[in-house]
C-alpha cells in the first residue's frame, strides 16, 4: 500500500466511478483499476465498490476504511507542510474552523499573538455550526477546529480547553424580571438559541426533559449573537447561550436571568485529525491556555 493507492481509492468515491476518477488524476483506467486492486489485497477486502443496476455505491468493508484513508493524506500533506515551512522559513496556510462562542473570547488575541511568530504564515478562520466544521474538518478543508466536544472521538484528537455555562438571557422589561422564577414558568415563552448545532439542541431539549417539565418552544435559532440579542428587546422570548459568549457584550437592555437549579455545562476545547500536530499548532496552545 502506498499514499497513491489511498488517494485514487478516495478520488473514485469522489468521482463516483473509476472512469472518472482516472480522467480526473490524469491517468488511465487500468492504472486506477491495479492500484484499487492492491489496496483491496493490502487489507484483504473482498470489494472495494458495488454496482448494482448501474448504481456505483462502496462496499461495507471499504466504508471502514475511508476515515482513515482521510487522516492518511492529511497527515502526509501535514508532514509534507512542515518540512515546507522548515526549509521555507515557515511559510503556509492554516485554515482554522470555530464555533461562534470562540469568536467572541480569546481565540483572536491567541491568534494574533500566534501569528508573531509566524510572520510568513497566513490564516483562513472559518466561524460556522460545530455540525458544520466537524465534518469539514474529517474531509480536510480545515486543520484546527474550536468547538464543543464531539460526540465520538474515534477519528479525532481532542483537549478540552475550558467548561462553558449556559445561561438564560432576557430583556430588561421581560415579565420574570426580579421575580423568584419557577422552572416551570420557562416553558411559557418562546425561545431563541444562539446556535444551530444539534448538540446543543439536544442538550436544551434533554434538560427539560430530564426534569420532566414541558419542553419549551425555540422560535429562533441563529448561529449570530448579536441577532439573538436583538430578538429579545421588545419581546418577552427568551435566549439561551453560553456565559462566555456574552462577556464582550454590554447591553443594559439585556440582561441574565437569575433562575435557581438551571444548570447546564458544556466542555468546549480544541479538535483535531488523529496524529495531527504542527509547531503553529503548539504555539496556539501555549498562547490559549
Amino acid at each position: 500500500m502506498n499514499l497513491i493507492e489511498v488517494k485514487t481509492f478516495l478520488s473514485v468515491i469522489k468521482e463516483n466511478g473509476i472512469t472518472a476518477a482516472a480522467k480526473s488524476l490524469n491517468v488511465t483506467q487500468p492504472a486506477v483499476t491495479k492500484r484499487l486492486e492492491n489496496l483491496k489485497n493490502y487489507f484483504g477486502i473482498s470489494e472495494l465498490f458495488k454496482r448494482n443496476s448501474g448504481n456505483f455505491s462502496v462496499s461495507d468493508e471499504a466504508k471502514i476504511l475511508i476515515p482513515y484513508a482521510k487522516n492518511l493524506v492529511a497527515l502526509a500533506e501535514t508532514a509534507k507542510n512542515e518540512i515546507g515551512d522548515q526549509i521555507s522559513g515557515k511559510k503556509g496556510k492554516v485554515f482554522i474552523g470555530s464555533g461562534s462562542s470562540w469568536t467572541l473570547s480569546n481565540l483572536p488575541s491567541a491568534l494574533s499573538k500566534t501569528l508573531e511568530s509566524f510572520p510568513n504564515l497566513s490564516i483562513d478562520v472559518n466561524v460556522d455550526s460545530p455540525d458544520t466544521l466537524l465534518k469539514k474538518l474529517t474531509d480536510n478543508e480545515i486543520d484546527i477546529l474550536f468547538a464543543r466536544r464531539p460526540e465520538n472521538l474515534e477519528h479525532f484528537d481532542y483537549i478540552n480547553l475550558r467548561t462553558d455555562k449556559f445561561i438564560i438571557l432576557a430583556s430588561s422589561k421581560h415579565p420574570l424580571r426580579g421575580k423568584n422564577i419557577n422552572l416551570n414558568d420557562l416553558s411559557n415563552y418562546k425561545w431563541c438559541i444562539a446556535t444551530t448545532a444539534s448538540q446543543t439542541k439536544s442538550l436544551f431539549d434533554n434538560w427539560f426533559s430530564s426534569r420532566n417539565l414541558k419542553k419549551p418552544e425555540i422560535s429562533l435559532s441563529t448561529n449570530s449573537l448579536r441577532m439573538g440579542l436583538n430578538s429579545l428587546k421588545n419581546s418577552s422570548s427568551l435566549l439561551f447561550t453560553t456565559l462566555k459568549a456574552t462577556e464582550t457584550i454590554s447591553d443594559k437592555s439585556i440582561e441574565i436571568l437569575d433562575i435557581k437549579d438551571f444548570d447546564i455545562y458544556r466542555d468546549t476545547g480544541v479538535i483535531t485529525r488523529k496524529g495531527y500536530n504542527s509547531s503553529f499548532f503548539q504555539t496556539l496552545l501555549e498562547n490559549i491556555t
